[in-house]
């Protein structure tokens, strides 16, 4: 069967997701996934419908990214002909009409699919058993990936009662159809429990496996984001052993850091140095991307947001994390370049933060130093190693490092921490924690078609 016929028949269940009752809708053709797997090659053209899909404006190449820009005060609208995401900006978002429900539709079903290639790769009566692994694994790792987005979107976070008991999200481990699509929402505490399988199920393949793509590693999820993904997974849990450990494995592998004069330049090289995991740009690739949210010429028609003063009065004179006020995604349409999701940079911030909590205080300030004077060499190393000091230091680096990286929002719920934004459009500008809207609405067409589904609470 022709590749491109293949993909378009694994993406069919995305189409069928944007229906109404979303959950109520078959989302596979039974002959079409027959024969997409009938042999190795229909499932690496599975998987590759997985990463462009990832690849959308409703996720990663777009809203999933800005979400907790937006909402954390990092940027600010500034083109009032553009009203993407102004419901969220201002915490006025509605269950029927929230400018976040392309995302929670989005992630099921790309879910759907990573679930078509769990269930049915194992079966596959062609290529190595080796190379059925490296498709195993790499579909783990996203599917823990994904239930990790869905549990930070849709749920409080897991410090929200002491033993993470509140509601999650429905953790979907086999395609959700319409005979086994009245679920109920597992608890934080369990969705985290779910990812840590899937993280070390992905792991164990990863030992036995050969590549099946060409072009570097670090644009498929790989044994490295993995672990990257296990130390995110132990900060938000606040598992500070594991967080440390995790992180240490991976600033002693073979990635390096970009120097201060390279920094600038790495945000348009695709697969640096840095990258421990990121999505290439999809060949043909002619749409709209991440860079069209922040990019202001007068040809980008998609152009948003700004970086707000409260963001940038985090960076000191000369830092190179500030240069220009635009410093990461400058590029868009045609000239879009690789989407960053897991970097070097943010291992080492994993690790002084978790070395703060653990009383090491040593390896914490080295870390810190290490991120903040590679942004700007000028200033005097942190040595501050009073706790509540140190890690106040920890979260404004995190905040300067990781910035549009759509990470910012969830380090403040995390922590327990208010969003505080002085540079600020429109009404709403502060939400103290704990509010019902630090997490958004669960869709009304999912709550309305499943009758077992809880909504979250003030919405």
């Amino acid at each position: 069967m022709n590749k491109k016929i293949i993909v378009w028949l694994f993406a069919l269940p995305i189409l069928f997701a944007g229906c109404d009752k979303f959950l109520e809708k078959e989302p596979e053709n039974k002959v079409s996934i027959d024969v997409l797997f009938s042999d190795l090659a229909g499932a690496k053209a599975a998987l590759t419908g997985v990463y462009t899909s990832l690849w959308s404006s409703n996720y990663y190449n777009g809203q999933r990214m800005v979400y907790p820009e937006a909402v954390s005060g990092n940027v600010k609208p500034l083109n009032t002909l553009r009203q993407t995401l102004i419901d969220i900006y201002s915490f006025t978002a509605q269950a029927d009409s929230s400018s976040m429900n392309v995302v929670y539709r989005e992630a099921y079903a790309i879910l759907n699919n990573i679930n078509n290639i769990i269930g049915r790769v194992p079966a596959l009566e062609d290529g190595l058993q080796t190379e059925h692994n490296e498709i195993m694994a790499q579909a783990y790792g996203l599917r823990a990936l994904l239930h990790l987005d869905l549990v930070q979107l849709y749920a409080q976070p897991y410090r929200y009662t002491a033993d993470a008991s509140h509601p999650g999200i429905i953790i979907a481990t086999e395609p959700i159809l319409i005979g086994n699509a009245q679920r109920k929402r597992a608890t934080v505490a369990q969705v985290y429990t779910q990812i840590a399988s899937d993280l070390e199920r992905a792991q164990e393949l990863f030992t036995n496996r050969k590549s099946v793509f060409t072009g570097n590693r670090v644009i498929y999820m790989n044994s490295s984001a993995v672990k990257a993904l296990q130390g995110r997974v132990a900060l938000h849990s606040g598992n500070w052993a594991d967080a440390y450990d995790y992180s240490t494995a991976l600033i002693v592998e073979n990635f390096s850091l970009y120097s201060n004069m390279e920094y600038i330049a790495s945000w348009t090289t695709s697969a640096g140095k840095e990258t421990l995991f990121e999505l290439a740009v999809p060949s043909a690739f002619a749409g709209n991307s991440l860079g069209n949210y922040y990019t202001n010429e007068s040809a980008n028609t998609y152009y948003q947001f700004v970086p707000s003063a409260d963001l940038l009065e985090m960076f000191t004179t000369g830092d190179v994390r500030a240069s220009g006020g635009i410093f990461k995604y400058p590029t868009y349409g045609t000239a879009a370049t690789s989407v960053k999701l897991i970097r070097l940079s943010e291992m080492y911030l994993i690790r002084a933060e978790s070395a703060a909590e653990l009383g090491r205080n040593e390896t914490a300030l080295a870390d810190l130093n290490t991120i903040r004077l590679r942004g700007n060499p000028a200033l005097s190393a942190w040595t501050n190693a009073d706790k509540t000091a140190l890690l106040e230091e920890i979260m404004n680096e995190r905040r300067r490092e990781l910035c549009l990286e759509g990470i910012w929002f969830f380090d403040l719920t995390r922590r327990g921490l208010s969003v505080v934004r002085n540079d600020c459009e429109g009404n709403n500008c502060n939400l103290s924690y704990p509010s019902d809207r630090f997490v958004l609405p669960i869709p009304r067409q999912s709550v309305d078609s499943n009758g077992n589904m809880e909504q979250n609470q003030g919405y």
